[in-house]
């Protein structure tokens, strides 16, 4: 038979079964399953996000040694909580919000509870068991999806995120935190603390020398004492002199001040924290080189006008008194840190009725209240 006869054979096959209204029938193949990557941490994450991403957290992280999934969660390609949520269906637990937890069922004292802030481990008594709370940094989450191929070699555990985690270690230590944040690198590296250390010997020295001075007063002769305290006050009118020497005595006129090359100028570095913005560090940065006095007050008219409060634009008119002030206060500064170099005096911000932070604090004590 020629291919003409077979063609006509064919489509008169295909206008019967049309004539007979068969469908024809489908061929319904199975998807084949995602391939897992080099970085297991991420498989649970192959159905959700695009394939191109995943391989790019995975070339990133193969070269600097970080897991794939901190990779995409710095990225913000997707929060830590939907991540650990995925990771934890994958391996058969759970993801664990810590905001119920009493500070009863975790068995370490504050100081170990901060650690396990620290190490991302964190130890539960549910049900008369001890539950393991893992906040996945570096690689864990790596070694977490390889040891899914072994069930039964770990513990019991629930996945929870770094956030959860430091919430629930601030809200049940916070006298502990204070007195490590104050008292901890002296404790832990005195050679690099500024607090002052214990004069022991100084003191038992003074105290001695002191006692031995009033015991033998009574020893001494009138015309001691009394050569003793000219002595002092000759010295005292001495530096007065001196002092008054220095007012009268009158001092070069100081030369006219040369102009320096822009070039020859000191350079200052400005650091600016960002968290999770870098969608704006060029409007940022490009603000930051445009900055002098008439557009720092030109931008503060433009965050009044976009928060709705100018209203208050007023108060732009006292932005010279303002830049006066932070001089003094530099200048305060310098001599509280000659003179007393362990004060903090620490500005409260967010007291303002319309102050966003305040707003914050408002929310956060409802939210207790209705808990």
């Amino acid at each position: 038979m020629g291919a003409a006869a077979r063609r006509a054979a064919f489509e008169e096959r295909v206008d019967h079964r049309r004539r007979r209204g068969t469908p024809r029938p489908a061929l319904n193949y199975p998807e084949p399953p995602p391939q897992p990557g080099p970085c297991p941490e991420i498989d649970c994450l192959r159905a959700l996000l695009p394939q191109s991403l995943l391989a790019d957290a995975e070339r990133r992280a193969l070269s600097i040694g970080l897991g794939a999934d901190r990779v995409l969660i710095y990225a913000n390609a997707i929060s830590e909580e939907a991540y650990l949520s995925a990771l934890a269906a994958s391996l058969g637990t759970s993801y664990a919000r810590l905001e119920h937890v009493t500070r009863a069922q975790c068995p370490l004292d504050d100081a170990k509870l901060i650690q396990a802030a620290v190490t991302g481990l964190l130890p539960l008594n549910q049900d008369g068991r001890t539950v393991w709370i893992i906040a996945p940094q570096g690689l864990v989450a790596r070694h977490l999806a390889n040891s899914q191929e072994a069930p039964g070699q770990l513990p019991p555990f629930w996945l929870t995120s770094s956030e959860q985690l430091c919430q629930f270690v601030a809200r049940y230590t916070p006298k502990t935190l204070g007195r490590q944040a104050a008292d901890g690198l002296r404790r832990t590296q005195p050679l690099l603390s500024n607090a002052p250390r214990p004069r022991v010997w100084t003191t038992f020295v003074t105290t001695t020398l002191l006692i031995i001075a009033i015991a033998m007063l009574p020893l001494v002769s009138a015309a001691a004492i009394k050569t003793l305290g000219t002595l002092l006050c000759a010295i005292f009118l001495a530096a007065a002199a001196l002092r008054l020497w220095s007012a009268v005595c009158a001092h070069p006129a100081p030369g006219r001040s040369v102009r320096i090359d822009d070039d020859k100028l000191p350079v200052y570095t400005i650091m600016c924290a960002l968290y999770r913005e870098a969608s704006v560090v060029g409007d940022l940065v490009a603000a930051i080189r445009a900055l002098d006095y008439a557009s720092a007050i030109a931008l503060d008219f433009i965050g009044l006008q976009r928060r709705g409060l100018l209203a208050h634009a007023w108060v732009l008119l006292l932005t010279p008194l303002y830049w006066l002030l932070l001089s003094l206060a530099a200048w305060r500064a310098l001599f509280q840190l000659l003179s007393a170099d362990q004060r903090w005096e620490k500005t409260e911000h967010g007291l303002a009725r319309n102050s966003r932070l305040d707003d914050l604090k408002r929310r956060r004590r409802a939210r207790r209240r209705t808990t």
